[in-house]
């Protein structure tokens, strides 16, 4: 168990909660994973839990047990990385407290407010709102830097895997048009768009089918794309992409 919040510990949490940077606002939703919409509060509390400190959902009741504790700063100036940031009556509410960030670096936050969670300067309008900060470094009984790394490494594969998973979805994209469209090329360009695929392949290999329903927008996307190119082509191209695009709807039934 910590003794004291180091530098180290404070930029393994901030680097955990950049991982949620671009995640959709939305207030009062309840989703926990980068990318799932979340509010401000929502979003401390997941980042909190995930280096075991658990906190309140919303952010009146986070300020009111770090009041209890009497843990936080009167002074905006004495803010460090990831120490939070709280705000008063930024909209009508039967409570003061109504906004919370995490304080990252120079003036900046991350921050989840509308339209999604980013950096944000604390401007003219925030600093007028401006509550208090909670010291961190008041606050270490709960923290575990193992498993603040454990869930940081879980979270990291995750997205990882995510990317992974969109990377193979785009893979598949090629290979099905090199595919599909293969037979109405010539021979030269045939065992281009051969040897393109089965590189592909064998680079992932887990790209090697497509799901059905995947497979119809991808073809669907090509014959729309061959329908506009046919007005602009040639005649002689124009009889080409008429049979490629007439071959593909008839094969995989499309509009």
């Amino acid at each position: 168990m910590a003794t004291q919040i180091t530098a180290q510990d404070r930029e393994l949490i901030l680097n955990l909660a950049k991982f949620y940077i671009e995640t959709p606002y939305q207030f009062g939703w309840n989703w926990e994973l980068p990318g799932d919409p979340m509010d401000c509060s929502k979003f401390i509390q997941v980042i909190f839990a995930n280096v075991w400190i658990n906190l309140e959902r919303t952010s009146a009741l986070q300020w009111a047990a770090f009041v209890s504790k009497w843990c936080f700063s009167e002074n905006l100036a004495d803010a460090e990385i990831w120490d939070l940031i709280f705000f008063k009556n930024t909209y009508e509410s039967e409570n003061e407290i109504t906004h919370v960030w995490i304080y990252a670096w120079n003036n900046q936050t991350i921050d989840a407010k509308t339209p999604k969670i980013a950096l944000y300067n604390i401007d003219k309008y925030w600093k007028s709102h401006f509550k208090w900060v909670w010291l961190l470094s008041w606050f270490t009984k709960e923290y575990n830097s193992k498993l603040a790394k454990k869930n940081y490494d879980r979270i990291n594969k995750i997205l990882a895997d995510r990317q992974y998973n969109e990377t193979i979805k785009a893979v598949n994209a090629v290979i099905a048009v090199l595919t599909s469209t293969w037979w109405d090329l010539s021979e030269k360009y045939q065992n281009m768009s051969a040897d393109y695929a089965k590189q592909l392949r064998t680079q992932y290999p887990e790209a090697r089918k497509l799901e059905p329903e995947q497979a119809k927008k991808i073809y669907q996307s090509v014959v729309d794309m061959l329908s506009y190119a046919w007005k602009f082509a040639w005649v002689e191209e124009q009889q080409k992409y008429s049979e490629l695009n007439q071959y593909l709807r008839k094969k995989f039934s499309l509009k």
